[in-house]
């Protein structure tokens, strides 16, 4: 029996960078690892699931965003080169819709070779688009298990690769998957911050930049608390943040108060 392997998912996002900090700047971390079973964990494939499930409502938004405006100005190209070209209403809308449809396509195609399932077109002639994607989506939601655990890119990691200047997107199921949802969501402005909060300065470099992290989750979907400045990277969990906090509260305590901009609880869960 193969010994496990930590889950590439986001669950330990937090973990590979405190690794990386451990393998080249000698720094300890106490933040625990996730396994993987085998590869991704239990809760990166209900995540996967959920995101697949939601990309069916995310694109009927998409859809409908040229009726209620769009973000920013439009471009005919995905690159920044000038361009004479006059884009026509609804095409960002489109080209998202094109790139979701055409990836979903491709790995259930891929699920049907590599299961010697009974093979289908890419899209049956007379049906509807928004149908067709929801039955796709239905049965990648169903092979979800076995595209985290077992497809051939699996265990790809989830960073693009870079070569050179270039950057060449993960082929790994899971990290496909959560990019479609994120431009989804991006595109139809549902990826608000949370609410700003104020922290205490920084317990490693002193620096006014702690935050809740938008991309490093706990195992229970509680955000990381991280230092903003790209020489320290420092990482905290809320129960770490919360004794820090109480230690500095004991060190003013005869000195005068805490910082001004220092909370003397945990912050509070952002809402979902």
């Amino acid at each position: 029996m193969s010994a496990p392997t930590p889950c590439l998912g986001l669950c330990n996002a937090a973990w590979r960078r405190a690794e990386h900090h451990l393998a080249t700047e000698g720094a300890p971390h106490d933040i625990p690892v996730t396994w993987g079973c085998p590869v991704h964990c239990l809760g990166c494939v209900d995540r996967a699931r959920q995101q697949l499930e939601e990309l069916p409502e995310l694109l009927v938004a998409v859809a409908l965003e040229p009726l209620h405006g769009q973000r920013g100005t439009p471009t005919a190209t995905t690159n920044s080169a000038p361009t004479d070209t006059t884009p026509w209403p609804g095409q960002p809308a489109r080209l998202l819709t094109d790139l979701v449809a055409g990836g979903l396509a491709e790995i259930a195609a891929d699920v049907r070779r590599l299961r010697g399932l009974r093979d289908g077109e890419p899209r049956e002639p007379g049906v509807r688009e928004g149908v067709w994607i929801t039955l796709t989506i239905r049965f990648l939601a169903a092979q979800a298990d076995w595209l985290l655990q077992e497809h051939p890119l699996a265990r790809e990691s989830h960073d693009p690769a870079r070569t050179g200047r270039e950057f060449t997107p993960s082929g790994n199921p899971a990290a496909q998957i959560a990019y479609w949802h994120r431009c989804a969501t991006r595109f139809t402005r549902r990826d608000k911050a949370p609410e700003t909060k104020r922290f205490a300065p920084c317990k490693r470099c002193g620096g006014p930049w702690l935050a809740e992290s938008r991309d490093l989750r706990l195992v229970d979907d509680e955000p990381y608390i991280e230092c903003q400045d790209p020489d320290c990277r420092a990482l905290l969990t809320h129960a770490e943040y919360a004794r820090y906090v109480k230690t500095l509260a004991l060190e003013h305590a005869a000195h005068g108060p805490l910082p001004d901009n220092a909370d003397t609880d945990a912050p509070e869960k952002p809402a979902a």
